[in-house]
């Protein structure tokens, strides 16, 4: 493969911005507009978030923190906790979507939504039976220049504007029976799937030149500030042309638009809960460029203030001293999310973590990202590559982080340790630093933290079953151990499961099953 080298002078212009319409909107309408341009301060802790209750995003918040308020999930309550064998939960084809849950859906009764490979979005009331169930176009099935999902269709979780009453998401589909390849990216209503005027909006047409074919999109989205913010990446064995992207479109204006991308090629924004805000600006993470001989936003986490745009500045962006090593053994920092984090009164309280295939955990300051080598301290948490998606969460004996090691177990776990869960205390020094404390004895997939009316927080993951820990010892406290307990079918790590109204739901193929007290 022909090797392009980047030069520091390039970065310079690493910010590339795109409209797709050259007037300025003039809705008094369009809060978006500004948020598309205008500068994010930094500094500042993260703004108070929604714990309990509805499920709107990946991880239940733009911080991806992944940490629920569940007051009547309690230690006690899981002893009697099962299978809802009465929840019908039938959806059409694989889901690497996190499910979604909303308290005021449909009719204004509770729901989830689901949707899947098969471009399918399934809404589901509270008992599991069907509400509404939409396809929106064929998914690709062949023809793809590589990849390993097929059908490839709805990869990264959407998101619920529930003011607005629409669902936003990614399809890959394809007009002409796999000969050309569309990401179009919808809004649709909450209500009944029909699509809200002026959309979908074609990934093409909001990043000149791109070859869609080669892009696959399977981050989370998220909604910042009337700004809907879209992450794509390449396919599995990084064929190119592609490049880490990060679209935004105005929700009340689609045909305002924005883009960045990084200068290298590859770089891909992947990882499943794709962007994470604090509010203002966001955060990503990328992952291998290819023939950068300069630092070209591979290998990072970088913010992007609104629109998106990128300063290139230090205090914008961390990486690795070693990233062209990693480049060059496709280890990702990048294969994970990162988590944005605040420990008040420490001496660095604002914080994002990111997890490398490279076994570690960064530890960055917000307010200061540092630019090459500038993150705060780097441990090696596990045995291998870590990939999926992390909790965080505090507890009166301390802050965690919950992380998934894809190929391997935590590293030095003195509690547990056969399985792929490693939990890492935060130690509020200066500089911050990370100690393994317990692991799991299950390989599992990407976990949650609830945290009951006393405080208790309690760490959940699934696999062909349903699981829970002691968030602050690792104690199991449930093993979904029945026969009738299995999941059954087939869940991919990019899933979490989520609370709902005291139960426990997971996503499997062809099914929504749900666990309660």
């Amino acid at each position: 493969m022909r090797r392009l080298a980047i030069t520091v002078a390039t970065i310079l212009g690493i910010g590339i911005l795109h409209s797709a319409c050259d007037g300025e909107a003039t809705s008094a309408e369009d809060n978006s507009v500004d948020s598309l341009t205008a500068d994010a301060g930094v500094g500042t802790a993260l703004p108070a978030v929604e714990r309990g209750g509805s499920v709107k995003e990946f991880h239940g918040n733009a911080t991806r923190d992944g940490l629920f308020a569940a007051p009547t999930l309690t230690p006690a309550a899981l002893g009697t906790l099962h299978r809802d064998t009465t929840f019908e939960g039938t959806v059409t084809g694989n889901v690497y979507a996190q499910p979604l849950y909303v308290e005021n859906g449909p009719g204004g009764r509770e729901a989830f939504v689901v949707a899947t490979e098969e471009n399918h979005v399934t809404v589901l009331a509270g008992n599991g039976t069907l509400v509404w169930d939409k396809t929106y176009g064929p998914p690709a099935t062949s023809n793809l220049p590589c990849g390993n999902i097929r059908p490839l269709g709805i990869t990264g979780t959407p998101v619920i504007d529930e003011a607005r009453r629409t669902i936003y998401f990614d399809t890959m589909t394809t007009p002409d029976n796999n000969r050309t390849f569309q990401h179009l990216i919808h809004a649709v209503s909450l209500d009944t799937g029909a699509t809200k005027a002026g959309w979908p909006v074609d990934f093409a047409n909001i990043v000149p030149g791109v070859s869609s074919a080669h892009h696959n999109q399977r981050g989370a989205l998220t909604l910042v500030n009337g700004v809907l913010y879209v992450p794509y990446g390449g396919h599995f064995g990084d064929c190119d042309p592609y490049r880490g992207t990060v679209v935004g479109i105005s929700i009340a204006n689609p045909a305002l638009t924005k883009h960045w991308e990084t200068p290298a090629k590859e770089g891909g924004i992947w990882a499943t809960g794709g962007v994470a805000s604090d509010g203002a600006s966001i955060f990503v993470a990328t992952g291998n460029t290819e023939g950068a001989s300069s630092w070209a936003g591979g290998e990072a986490v970088l913010r992007l203030r609104p629109g998106p745009s990128f300063s290139s500045q230090p205090v914008d962006f961390f990486a690795p001293t070693n990233w062209k090593e990693l480049d060059n053994g496709d280890v990702d920092l990048g294969g994970a999310n990162p988590v944005l984090f605040d420990m008040p009164g420490a001496p660095v309280p604002h914080l994002v973590l990111a997890f490398g295939k490279d076994a570690n955990l960064y530890i960055g300051n917000r307010d200061n990202l540092g630019g090459v080598g500038g993150a705060l301290s780097v441990t090696r948490v596990a045995s291998g590559a870590m990939l999926g998606s992390s909790a965080a969460y505090t507890t009166s004996r301390g802050a965690y982080v919950a992380m998934r090691a894809a190929y391997g177990h935590g590293n030095a776990c003195p509690v547990g340790g056969r399985g792929n869960i490693a939990v890492a205390k935060i130690i509020p020094e200066n500089p911050p630093r990370a100690q393994v404390v317990w692991c799991t004895d299950e390989k599992l997939g990407s976990p949650i933290v609830t945290k009951d009316a006393n405080g208790k927080a309690i760490l959940w993951d699934a696999n062909e079953k349903l699981w829970a820990y002691d968030g602050d010892t690792g104690a199991k406290l449930f093993a979904g151990g029945l026969e009738s307990d299995a999941l059954g079918g087939t869940m991919q790590y990019f899933n979490s499961p989520i609370p709902a109204n005291g139960r426990i739901a997971v996503a499997t193929k062809g099914k929504l099953v749900v666990f309660k007290p």
